[in-house]
């Protein structure tokens, strides 16, 4: 029996899909404190979106060959 590797591909898109969905609840956090006058609220979905994006760019850039 061989060893199979490890599929960094799915390992990748995982976390390529988890950067994507914290950037959009970041989004729509952050739209919701804007909406309702909160500013602890829209100040914590900006941060959530901006680590949602930093976590994207890092998958992007550790995805190339």
């Amino acid at each position: 029996m061989t060893a199979r590797p490890t599929d960094t591909r799915a390992s990748r898109d995982d976390k390529a899909k988890a950067a994507t969905t914290r950037e959009a609840k970041g989004s729509v956090h952050e739209a919701i404190g804007k909406l309702i006058g909160d500013d602890a609220a829209q100040a914590a979905g900006t941060a959530e979106r901006q680590a949602g994006a930093a976590d994207a760019s890092g998958v992007r850039k550790s995805s190339r060959p």
